[in-house]
């Protein structure tokens, strides 16, 4: 069944952001640091401000009125000052960003994406006292550098992990064309999630009986030559890992690819509103937001630390999402057996020239309404849930010690 959070995602996807609040120092703060403007930002910000609200941490009122707005816009009488800041895919301002925030001593950082979180554990890395970190949408922590296991990592880090199922991704290429034969792949080569995606391709295509042609690159200037060197080797369509330089180029990529009527799939939906034909991946963006405002909440209560709190392993339903207006661009057809598969779809709005992703199955259609009018679970209803969630998060000297052998033997 299709889970309310990536609904809400694209539905979130183009919100305004509003100024910064002023700082209070009479009150905790929390920064969430983001490296691009939508989705996942929006969907794991309102998961995590549901919790904070139930704790009491966020007063209803310094929330807008209108549940699909989920920034703050002021915070004069909630006990916790809330502010964010985004990179808008420039890498270049990701310690820009990390610097500014932490000349306003915040007690947390709220990280989304793997090039944020490692930002702020460099910035962090030689303080005396840092402030704890709790990281979202971060796809491989351990091959990014962020951790080497759930329980071994910086003291004051801890954060949600987000699990991409490739091989179901990989399986839509032969629900659009049973008869493909063969299909290209691009990745960041400086970048741990789109490396380790690239290979899960190679390895879930080749046991479909597929032909996978691979390219690494270092910038985003370099990823028309790549497209187009797959499409000289007869890629049929190509399949994007989740990558967040991808993810920043998709419309590079894409605009090669519709010149040769070659779909672009790509490893989450937010490649949908950038030109992706087919967006599918990790859905569980509300839920995420939930279990770092969890481990956000205690900390402010003094109930968590992060030393001692393991990384949540999140592997969430996969969303599909099918993007008509592009593929009328391009003259591509969806095949009916994907189109029975997709639970949303991109069309454009003339009228506004912006585009509009809604769901077209029931599950989805009913998703959006828990999404956005279910509203902030009671405190009494989840107390139960989330104690038993943190605790079993908690670092005991054992479990330590089992990640460290099997560490250990993997080194060896």
């Amino acid at each position: 069944m299709i889970k309310k959070t990536l609904i809400a995602a694209v539905i979130l996807l183009l919100l305004a952001v509003p100024a910064i609040g002023q700082p209070d120092e009479d009150k905790p703060s929390v920064w969430l640091l983001s490296f691009y403007p939508f989705g996942p930002t929006n969907a794991i910000q309102t998961g995590m401000l549901d919790v904070l609200e139930a704790y009491g941490l966020i007063n209803p009122e310094d929330r807008s009125d209108q549940r699909m707005q989920v920034m703050i816009e002021s915070a004069d009488n909630s006990p916790v000052q809330f502010n964010r800041l985004e990179a808008n895919f420039e890498l270049d301002r990701l310690r820009e960003l990390v610097a500014f925030a932490l000349d306003h001593e915040p007690d947390a950082l709220v990280t989304i994406s793997a090039p944020m979180t490692l930002a702020a554990l460099q910035a962090t890395d030689d303080m005396d006292d840092p402030p704890a970190i709790f990281f979202a949408d971060v796809y491989n922590p351990y091959k990014a550098g962020i951790a080497e296991a759930s329980c071994i990592k910086p003291a004051h880090v801890s954060g949600a992990q987000s699990v991409i199922d490739y091989d179901a991704i990989a399986r839509l290429l032969l629900l659009q064309n049973p008869d493909m034969k063969t299909i290209g792949t691009i990745h960041n080569a400086g970048d741990a999630s789109g490396a380790y995606g690239a290979s899960q391709i190679a390895n879930k295509g080749e046991s479909l009986g597929l032909t996978v042609e691979g390219a690494a690159v270092t910038s985003l200037a370099d990823l028309s030559l790549a497209t187009e060197g797959l499409v000289s080797k007869g890629a049929e369509a190509i399949l994007l890992p989740m990558d967040y330089m991808m993810l920043a180029g998709l419309p590079l990529v894409s605009g090669v690819a519709m010149e040769q009527g070659i779909p672009v799939f790509f490893a989450s939906l937010d490649g949908l509103i950038l030109g992706a034909t087919v967006g599918a991946g990790f859905s569980q963006l509300l839920e995420q937001g939930d279990a770092v405002g969890l481990m956000v909440a205690a900390y402010l209560a003094g109930e968590l630390d992060p030393a001692s709190t393991g990384i949540s392993a999140q592997v969430g339903d996969m969303v599909v999402g099918i993007n008509m207006h592009t593929a009328e661009q391009m003259g591509f057809s969806f095949s009916q057996a994907l189109q029975e598969r997709a639970d949303m779809s991109l069309t454009m709005n003339e009228e506004a020239g912006l585009p509009s992703i809604m769901p077209i199955s029931p599950a989805a259609q009913a998703a959006v309404g828990q999404a956005f009018f279910g509203g902030p679970a009671p405190l009494e209803a989840r107390q139960e849930r989330d104690s038993a969630f943190l605790a079993g998060l908690a670092c005991t000297a054992e479990r330590i010690a089992e990640q460290r052998a099997e560490l250990d033997a993997m080194e060896g």
